[in-house]
């Protein structure tokens, strides 16, 4: 444990912290740079932050992250409910659910988000990629500065709702009524980790929450009752003009449960299906946003993999820097075939996870690190950071390099990852259930994009017209991440993004 006080516990180390980095940026950075400020934090430390959480137990190696999730796969933790729950809109969801009800939640949805169901997404996927370029080349023409943030989660959110619920929101073009709601409990919610209790239990929050709750369970309601209309219509015809989304296929698996074929949908069903489209819409475009920003970001950063990242493109999808579109409407498998750009993608997941792994402690089961130390979990938050696992200067080769290489070594190689160093989905049985769905979007929007623009932070002016005179970088990266419901650039990632010559690439 860092140093310890009998009355306020941990709270001022924690306080401390903010000398070593921006005020506005994420608890996980935090923690990661905690657990290399004081000898003996390498691979795990208690934190008493009474009364504003629960004990919690920092894991930051990878020995412990997979003692947690794998080994002993602990249940997630009833102190996730007040996080995720307004944003799923009940507690029967996914992802804070366990035992006997996590496992056939789990089982209903595999053959939705597997790797064949993923690539029948693709065309979705194309559909919202095809808008995003479009947004980008306006933003060219003109050659404005905005929020690479804002434009992303929009593109991002168009694309869940297409896989999930065969539904075009055209976010990025205009305000949709579910992903607006969604947003504004996102916006609200992400203050949920502070310290600030007058703004969590403020009226206004508390009311815009309920209002946009409704607001997304008629709505949702809405797109299933047309879900289940589909089915029907498909049973009696055989014939589907697109491909099934995520809901389509669960109400058809569910529907082989069911005695005989209803009017309409089964109230009960359709109010825990109308939880779980929630929290996809929230997971499914919160954390590929931010992904795909950080890795514009980086790439930006890092001409020389830039360059090859276009290379491996244009061996893949031909010449012509819009190829890649048409090649994937075509055979979307192609999108696995780019062993660099998932390489670019895997380090940029690494330097910057989106989220965190959550676990709750049991009696009697003790993580142990390297030197034989004991980590009783009972009556503990088991919080494994991300950010401070993926960046242990124990477990990596220069931690805080961006090196794609390290992903293409063999075995045996001074820069080959550690078993169980790399958790951005987490590991185990309770692995995010979208992450090849994720993985997918994110190859396909760097195929998409990546040889036809080239993008421009835009920090330098926003420092200039906003000055600060605190820190404003964490781990050297001026884009460091704050809590946005996954974490997000700060500020937006002020932007510009410019056409590339077109006849140089067909070159």
């Amino acid at each position: 444990m860092p140093p310890w006080n009998p009355i306020l516990g941990n709270l001022i180390t924690l306080a401390k912290l903010r000398k070593y980095g921006p005020a506005d940026t994420r608890q996980a950075e935090a923690f990661a740079l905690l657990s290399t400020q004081i000898p003996g934090l390498e691979d795990g430390f208690y934190i008493d932050a009474w009364p504003f959480s629960i004990p919690l137990l920092a894991v930051t190696s990878p020995k412990l992250a997979i003692q947690a999730c794998q080994n002993h796969d602990l249940p997630k933790p009833h102190a996730l409910q007040p996080f995720i729950n307004p944003m799923a809109g009940g507690s029967d969801n996914l992802f804070v659910s366990n035992g006997s009800r996590w496992r056939q939640m789990r089982d209903r949805f595999n053959h939705g988000f597997s790797l064949t169901a993923a690539l029948g997404h693709m065309s979705c996927v194309l559909e919202e990629a095809e808008v995003f370029v479009q947004m980008l080349k306006a933003h060219a023409r003109v050659g404005d500065t905005f929020s690479l943030d804002q434009l992303t989660c929009r593109y991002a959110m168009d694309i869940i709702g297409n896989i999930a619920l065969n539904t075009r929101f055209r976010y990025q073009q205009e305000n949709n009524p579910i992903a607006t709601a969604m947003r504004d409990i996102i916006e609200l919610e992400c203050g949920i980790e502070t310290t600030n209790i007058v703004k969590r239990w403020s009226p206004r929050r508390l009311y815009i929450q309920w209002k946009s709750g409704r607001t997304l369970n008629n709505l949702i309601g809405i797109e299933l009752d047309k879900c289940y209309r589909k089915w029907k219509e498909d049973k009696i015809t055989s014939i589907s003009s697109r491909p099934k989304s995520i809901m389509d296929i669960v109400i058809a698996e569910y529907m082989k449960t069911r005695p005989q074929e209803d009017q309409h949908l089964d109230p009960e069903f359709r109010a825990w299906a109308v939880i779980q489209i929630r929290l996809f819409l929230f997971v499914g475009h919160d954390s590929e946003a931010s992904s795909i920003i950080y890795c514009l970001y980086l790439l930006s950063k890092h001409p020389e993999m830039l360059a090859r990242v276009r290379e491996e493109h244009s061996k893949v999808f031909g010449a012509g820097a819009a190829s890649a579109l048409e090649v994937l409407k075509r055979r979307p498998e192609m999108v696995n075939q780019l062993p660099y750009t998932n390489a670019v993608i895997k380090e940029t997941l690494r330097l910057f996870p989106p989220a965190n792994g959550m676990r709750g402690g049991l009696p009697g089961v003790s993580l142990r690190d390297e030197d034989g130390t004991l980590f009783p979990t009972e009556g503990c938050g088991i919080w494994i950071v991300h950010a401070a696992v993926h960046r242990n200067p124990s477990s990596w080769v220069q931690p805080h390099s961006f090196i794609p290489e390290r992903w293409l070594v063999e075995e045996g190689h001074p820069l080959y990852p550690p078993t169980g160093g790399w958790r951005p989905f987490e590991h185990g049985p309770r692995s995010c259930i979208g992450q090849s769905m994720s993985l997918m979007g994110i190859r396909a929007t760097l195929a998409v994009v990546v040889r036809q623009f080239d993008f421009h932070d835009q920090y330098a002016e926003y420092d200039r017209l906003d000055p600060s005179t605190g820190i404003n970088e964490m781990f050297g990266e001026r884009a460091y991440m704050i809590q946005k419901g996954a974490g997000h650039p700060a500020h937006g990632f002020p932007c510009k993004v410019t056409l590339r010559d077109s006849l140089e690439e067909a070159a």
